[in-house]
């Protein structure tokens, strides 16, 4: 155990942090207002609300929800569990309104919330695994999992799932859970909110051009052909074909690559395959549209002109591939009409990345009964439909969260469709070094999309400077 603690102290100084789901750049960013400066909002303990979320719309939705009950026994006396978790300031009131209703239906467990921002969650949880220190229940990231997980933190759910029947296990996706699984199939983490990724399109620039709207017949070959018809003017009043431009992420391969039968990382994740052929061919595609067509931002249009907004959001784009969990930013923007499709296909098929994040019980809680009588509130379908998650993980909660959200019923059927059909875990980064990998490979690519190094320069050095690093995810 002492070289698993050195490890995650390693882990605690080396590693950044990524964004909830995915892409940094395609994650929907709240702007904190009236918070403390820990990032948590003053809420009245007895009757949290906002406007988003005001108390008399969820004290009557939690009376109408019918909650899910469990065989393991409620504590005789007075526990407190600690549930570390990272939030904005609009969940983190969904998150109080949760847990006042849950200490009504359970008075003997008190829920005490360890709220951290992203970017110093997982610094923060490993430096205290090494110092053998940690909450009862902990959110996980999908990239983030196999640390923990490897280093014995967290606690097998497997047998509280087998004395809770009612849980269903088949309204989850089967094909996202192998983040939050060891190499014997031993489940450690319950997804949170678990969604593919789709392509949007401005509903208004197609109509401008008039150009029928992209469906499940278009190819990657054909977003690139409309992405250069729909490109139009110049500086702040440049309308993009496509945004955002691929660059290595966990996700890449899955989304660009694997359509034409490339990858980023073998399988295994133990070496790098993006010189190959059909990798570089995608690649490729996709550089020649920024550099020679000019129909996707460049570095200095998104930083300089753009001021890193990103430009489908504002309707400046034409099309953009995201995750579902833009949903509810989308349906709340007033600017321009809005639509979605599944993702393009490629010559071997059509792949999207299903990504999310997960709750987990650490090994060392002494509450672990009353953890799971949290977890299963928390992550059943009536808890994410109090929460009113636009890409829940239970499948069962997609249709009710979304008639809630403004969201259209064809969005969320192609979302299903997409988790249920096409969506999967292959190819998407995961394995320890999967942060250091992008890190290490994005200047480098930035550099190609600059025209400082061409297109085989660059994946050369890619594969050069991360090769050394994948000895990380060979973990004994």
């Amino acid at each position: 155990m002492e070289m698993n603690r050195r490890h995650l102290l390693a882990l605690a100084v080396t590693l950044p942090v990524l964004a909830a789901c995915g892409d940094t750049r395609q994650q929907p960013q709240s702007q904190p207002s009236g918070v403390v400066k820990s990032g948590v909002p003053t809420l009245d303990p007895n009757r949290p609300g906002n406007e988003t979320w005001p108390f008399e719309e969820a004290e009557a939705l939690n009376k109408s929800l019918t909650w899910p009950t469990t065989d393991v026994p409620e504590p005789s006396s007075m526990v407190t569990l600690t549930a570390a978790i990272t939030s904005d300031v609009v969940a983190e009131v969904r998150n109080a309104q949760f847990d006042l209703f849950f200490k009504q239906r359970h008075p003997n467990i008190e829920i005490k919330r360890e709220v951290s921002p992203i970017d110093a969650y997982l610094t923060k949880y490993m430096a205290q695994a090494a110092g053998g220190k940690l909450p009862d229940v902990m959110y996980t990231h999908y990239s983030w999992a196999q640390n923990f997980i490897a280093n014995d933190i967290f606690q097998p759910l497997d047998d509280y799932i087998a004395k809770t029947p009612s849980f269903d296990m088949d309204d989850l996706p089967e094909n996202a859970l192998g983040y939050f699984k060891d190499g014997a199939g031993k489940l450690y983490g319950l997804p949170t909110d678990m969604a593919p990724k789709l392509l949007f399109y401005n509903k208004d620039i197609f109509d401008a051009a008039g150009v029928d709207y992209p469906d499940d017949s278009w190819t990657f070959e054909k977003v690139l052909e409309m992405s250069r018809e729909l490109t139009k003017g110049e500086s702040a009043g440049k309308i993009f074909g496509f945004t955002p431009m691929p660059i290595p992420a966990p996700d890449l391969a899955t989304i660009f690559l694997m359509p034409y039968g490339g990858r980023f990382l073998s399988q295994d994740e133990m070496s790098v395959a993006i010189t190959q052929e059909p990798a570089k061919k995608a690649m490729g595609m996709w550089l020649d549209l920024l550099i020679k067509d000019k129909a996707t931002p460049s570095l200095a249009e998104l930083n300089q002109v753009l001021e890193k907004v990103e430009p489908f959001k504002i309707g400046k784009a034409a099309m953009s591939i995201q995750g579902a969990w833009i949903l509810t930013e989308l349906s709340k923007q007033k600017a321009f009409k809005w639509g979605a499709a599944p993702v393009p296909k490629g010559p071997s098929g059509r792949f999207t990345p299903a990504v999310g994040s997960a709750l987990a019980m650490t090994a060392n809680s002494q509450q672990k009964d009353a953890a799971w009588i949290y977890l299963n509130e928390y992550l059943s379908s009536t808890g994410q439909q109090f929460r009113r998650i636009s890409a829940p993980a239970r499948q069962s909660a997609w249709l009710p969260n979304a008639e809630a959200l403004g969201i259209p019923k064809d969005v969320v059927e192609f979302a299903q469709a997409a988790m249920k059909e096409y969506a999967t875990s292959d190819g998407v980064m995961h394995l320890p070094a999967n942060k250091k990998v992008v890190d290490t490979a994005l200047p480098i690519w930035e550099q190609a999309m600059i025209g400082k190094l061409s297109l085989d320069e660059a994946l050369q050095q890619i594969v050069d400077k991360v090769t050394p690093l994948l000895a990380e995810n060979k973990i004994a």
